[in-house]
C-alpha cells in the first residue's frame, strides 16, 4: 500500500485508511507541524495528516507547488503578492508566509 501513488491526475490522497482525497488546485498552502501537515483550502477549511511535509513534498514535485521555508509549501498559483523587501509571500484567504533566506533564490520572478 505504502508504494502506490498517491497522486492521481489532480487529486491527493491524504487518508489511506479513510481514502480521504484532495483537489490539488483547491489547495493554498501546507504547514507542518513536527511530524504532521495541515492543508489550507480555497474553501477555507484545514485538513490535518499524520505525514510530514516531506513526503508530500516529494507528491507533489512538479504540479506548481514550491518549499519556501522549513515549515511550509505554497502552491504557485495561490500566491497574490511576492514582497521582496520583507521576503514575504501573500496568498488568497489573508494567509502570509515567510520565505526563507536559503530559498529565496526559488521565489525570483514571482
Amino acid at each position: 500500500m505504502k508504494n502506490q501513488k498517491l497522486l492521481k491526475n489532480d487529486l491527493l490522497t491524504i487518508n489511506q485508511r479513510s481514502r480521504k482525497v484532495i483537489d490539488i488546485n483547491q489547495i493554498i498552502m501546507l504547514r507542518g507541524y513536527a511530524n504532521y501537515t495541515c492543508f489550507y483550502l480555497k474553501n477555507g477549511k484545514q485538513r490535518l495528516t499524520a505525514h510530514t511535509l516531506k513526503y508530500y513534498e516529494n507528491e507533489l514535485d512538479g504540479r506548481g507547488f514550491l518549499r519556501v521555508h522549513r515549515g511550509f509549501i505554497v502552491n504557485q498559483n495561490c500566491i497574490l503578492k511576492h514582497d521582496t523587501a520583507s521576503s514575504q509571500l501573500f496568498l488568497m484567504e489573508g494567509h502570509e508566509v515567510e520565505v526563507s533566506r536559503r530559498r529565496r533564490g526559488i521565489t525570483r520572478g514571482l
